[in-house]
């Protein structure tokens, strides 16, 4: 009886654990459409287009070459528009959804229609 009740505990467990694991959002497969807004430091903002089959925001934006990167990979000008820490603390900073990503664009991952954007900032 003990045996047949741990037994039954178990198969609980295990299938608890299979429908938690399978409960995630499906990535997407194929090109995705997204929209790179790039805010300047007087607001103006400028809009691309972008389909892409990359899977993070940060390869799409190199394979587009809108972006320009240090030699420590840190993102440095966008669309052609530099933002330069040395010279006066401005840095480009990522925003998806209105909200400051917690991420950096090569750990964010592209969602069709999805708005992305960088926002020329001074520290």
């Amino acid at each position: 009886m003990k045996g047949s009740i741990m037994a039954i505990l178990l198969a609980v467990f295990m299938l608890a654990t299979f429908a938690a694991c399978g409960g995630g959002p499906a990535e997407e497969t194929g090109p995705v459409a997204v929209t790179l807004l790039v805010t300047l430091q007087d607001g103006t903002q400028n809009a691309h287009e972008i389909t892409t089959d990359k899977a993070s925001l940060g390869e799409a934006l190199d394979a587009e070459g809108l972006i320009e990167r240090d030699d420590k990979g840190m993102i440095i000008a966008v669309a052609g528009v530099e933002a330069n820490w040395e010279a006066d603390q401005a840095y480009w900073a990522i925003y998806v959804k209105d909200g400051y990503a917690m991420k950096g664009a090569d750990d964010l991952p592209l969602a069709s229609g999805s708005v992305y954007e960088f926002r020329y900032t001074k520290g």
